[in-house]
Order: structure tokens, then C-alpha cells, then sequence
């Protein structure tokens, strides 16, 4: 292979990876990345169809990878910029914020968004109104940050932010329509319910062997790890008969290894992976810098290489005390001092402790039945956490540029 071919190589590898992690990509959030899409937009199309059944379209500012399957397993719930979850009322902002913005002026003022997506809610029969308290108009305005992060409106003049804790503050945004609609990859329709809707979306078992195999490869590429005991009888079958075909099929989309162990299979991400912010673990990030660090103590201490199928159980004191050592920041030698740094707007000190542990379950390598409480009970460390090895109590904490090409990166983010 020549150098031109494997530049060409490269550059398609990491756009389907940029997709892969982020499925909505503009012009404007990500220039480079999106560049490189509209020049392979044929060959990442045809390959996303053809190994993960995805639909990805091109328009001219932006490229939309649309998902299917998967729908609880590689589910994750959207978040502030505070780390704090999207709550039900910020989802229906943001529903509500869609709905208006496909028929919205090329520029609107926040406020005048506001008096329509008030409009929009009475019309629907629902009490939101974000004109009226504080907390209504900051769920208001993180549904709108979320949609300028994504690139479908823009600042033009004023910040969200200022906007969220002053009504006087005078944003004006800039509408990309096309974007607008293309954030809802399936745009929702009648059902029975909640549930009766996901799960007409959710096809992570089917039973046609070639649906199958589809299924096991978005697996593969949606999670962190794949553990064999939580397959199906049938998938784990088909993992056992497909793994080394999934696996060829994978790296030739996304330039990724694959680690086969009896227990599951990881995707190994290449070192680049970390720069462009698309693996999902380790992260340079705080957050993933506390959650590396937590993990490392805990291999050193259990022993997870020598688990059982289901883990290794993390006694509530030993997490307890690791958590104390790993958030400690009495001074800046300490392990946790820049990420607690970094997160001193939190109002729960223990904040920090519990979007780490979250991002561990996330990530296959502790488990939880209940994640979302942060118990410091209950939790387990799982086979594959043993690949980061524990370093003795003591020795220096990796630099965030050392942390996010630790090794290589497992899995991607959703």
C-alpha cells in the first residue's frame, strides 16, 4: 500500500469515527472533520449501510448519521454543560424548541423564541412557560445550547449562558434550518407509549441471521465492551461464529483493533482516537481523569484479571477510601486537585465521585444495577478493567494528555 493510499485510508477512518461519535456534524462545529466527510461522503455512506445498516446523508453544511437498534444498550441521556443530566422538563424544551425552529426566521431574539415555544406548549396542553421562573428559562436555554452545540442555531450576538441567569440579556440566534431538522433522526409518530416506542426501535437481537450479524457489529462499535454473558444464547453464538469477520468489517470502517478475550470483545481505538475526542475511554476530561484514576486503584487492590463472568465485588469501604484518595484536593500535587478544580461550580461535593463511577458503568468496566444514585454499595469491577494495570499508591497521576493515549481507547462514544 502506498502512503497516498494509506492517507486516504486515515482520513476515512477518522471521519467515520467523528460520525460515529457525534452523528450530527456541521460546517460549523466541526470544519475539518466535516470537510473530510463531504469528500469521502460515498464510500462512508455505502459503508455504514452495508456493516451497520446506518443511513448517513450528506447536505451541503452538514452530514447526519441516522442510528437504529441499540436503542436501551448504547443509550445515553444528553447532559448540561454542568455534567447534570437532562431532566424531563429539558427534554421538552428541547422537543418543544425543534418544533418552532423548523419554522423560524433565519434570526430570532432568545426572548422571541421564548414567547413561541410558550405559544407552542399552551397549544399542546403543556405548563411550560419559560418566561415565567428562573429554573424554567435555564431548562429553556440548556435545550438551546444543546442545539448550538450541535450546530443547528448559532450565537450571532449575546450568550445563552447570560441569557439563562438574566432575561435581560439579548441573544440573538442564527436558525440552520436544515440542521433544525435534521437533529430527530426518526421523527416520533403515534404509539401506545414511552416504552411501546423505544421498542419499536430497538432491534438488538433479531432473529435473521443477517440482521443478526448487523446487530453483533453495532454492538461491537456502540459499546465500550461486549461481554459474552450479556448476549443472548443466540448472540453469543453468533459472536462465537462471526467475531474475526465483525472485527475485519470494523477495522476497515474505523481503524480500530479488536482485543477477543473469553470473556467479550473490545474495540481497540487507534492513539488518534484521544485527539479527536471520540473514544470513550480514558478521557482527558476531569471527569475521565477521577474515573482513570479511581480505576487503576481498584485493579491494584482486586485483581479483576482473575473475576468471575459477572465481576469482582468492590467492598463499600475499599470505594469509599478510594474515592477519598482519588477527589482529594488539599493541594495541587494531589491526584484529584485539577479535576475537582475544574468542577468547583458543582453545588454536591459529590458530584465529581458520581459522574466518574457513571462514566465506569458506561463504560462496561465497574457495574451497577442503579448507576444513576451512585450508591457507594453494590458495585462490581468487571474482566475488562485488568488491561489498566494499577500503578502503586503514591506514584504520580498521568497528565491529561498522558491519560487520553493511555494505551489505546476502548470502545467509542455513542
Amino acid at each position: 500500500m502506498t502512503s497516498e493510499d494509506i492517507a486516504l485510508t486515515g482520513e476515512r477512518q477518522a471521519a467515520a469515527r467523528r460520525l460515529l461519535a457525534a452523528p450530527l456534524v456541521t460546517d460549523r462545529t466541526h470544519p475539518e472533520d466535516f470537510a473530510l466527510i463531504r469528500t469521502h461522503s460515498d464510500w462512508l455512506i455505502q459503508r455504514f449501510w452495508r456493516v451497520l445498516g446506518y443511513e448517513l446523508t450528506v447536505a451541503a453544511d452538514h452530514a447526519r448519521l441516522a442510528k437504529t437498534g441499540l436503542a436501551r444498550p448504547a443509550a445515553r441521556p444528553l447532559t448540561r454543560p454542568s455534567g447534570a443530566d437532562f431532566t424531563p422538563r429539558t427534554y421538552s424544551y428541547l422537543a418543544l424548541c425543534l418544533a418552532v425552529l423548523v419554522e423560524a426566521p433565519e434570526t430570532l431574539t432568545a426572548a422571541r423564541l421564548a414567547d413561541d415555544v410558550s405559544a407552542a406548549a399552551a397549544e399542546a396542553g403543556l405548563t411550560l412557560d419559560p418566561r415565567e421562573r428562573m429554573a424554567e428559562r435555564r431548562a429553556f436555554s440548556a435545550a438551546l445550547r444543546k442545539l448550538a452545540e450541535w450546530g443547528a442555531v448559532g450565537e450571532h450576538e449575546g450568550e445563552l449562558a447570560a441569557y439563562a441567569d438574566d432575561p435581560a440579556e439579548e441573544v440573538v440566534l442564527t436558525v440552520h434550518q436544515e440542521a433544525v431538522r435534521s437533529v430527530v433522526a426518526h421523527p416520533p409518530h403515534a404509539a401506545a407509549d414511552a416504552r411501546a416506542f423505544v421498542d419499536e426501535h430497538d432491534s438488538a437481537d433479531p432473529a435473521g441471521e443477517d440482521a443478526g450479524e448487523i446487530a453483533l457489529r453495532r454492538a461491537l462499535a456502540e459499546t465500550a465492551v461486549v461481554y459474552r454473558a450479556d448476549l443472548s444464547e443466540r448472540q453469543r453464538r453468533r459472536l462465537a461464529n462471526h467475531q474475526w469477520r465483525a472485527a475485519a468489517e470494523l477495522g476497515d470502517l474505523l481503524g480500530c483493533d479488536t482485543e477477543v478475550r473469553a470473556e467479550g470483545v473490545a474495540l481497540i481505538m487507534p492513539a488518534d482516537a484521544a485527539a479527536e475526542g471520540v473514544s470513550a475511554f480514558p478521557r482527558a476530561d476531569p471527569v475521565g481523569q477521577a474515573a482513570l484514576l479511581l480505576l487503576e486503584r481498584l485493579v491494584a487492590r482486586l485483581a479483576p484479571a482473575q473475576a468471575a463472568e459477572n465481576g469482582v465485588e468492590v467492598p463499600e469501604d475499599v470505594l469509599t477510601a478510594e474515592l477519598a484518595e482519588v477527589l482529594d484536593a488539599d493541594d495541587g500535587a494531589r491526584p484529584g486537585h485539577g479535576a475537582r478544580s475544574a468542577l468547583r461550580h458543582e453545588p454536591d461535593p459529590d458530584t465529581l465521585a458520581a459522574r466518574a463511577l457513571r462514566l465506569l458503568h458506561d463504560t462496561a468496566l465497574l457495574h451497577h444495577p442503579d448507576p444513576s444514585g451512585a450508591p457507594r454499595s453494590g458495585w462490581r469491577l468487571r474482566a475488562a478493567a485488568a488491561r489498566y494495570c494499577g500503578r502503586p499508591s503514591g506514584a504520580p497521576s498521568p497528565s491529561p494528555a498522558q491519560a487520553g493515549s493511555a494505551e489505546a481507547s476502548a470502545g467509542t462514544a455513542r
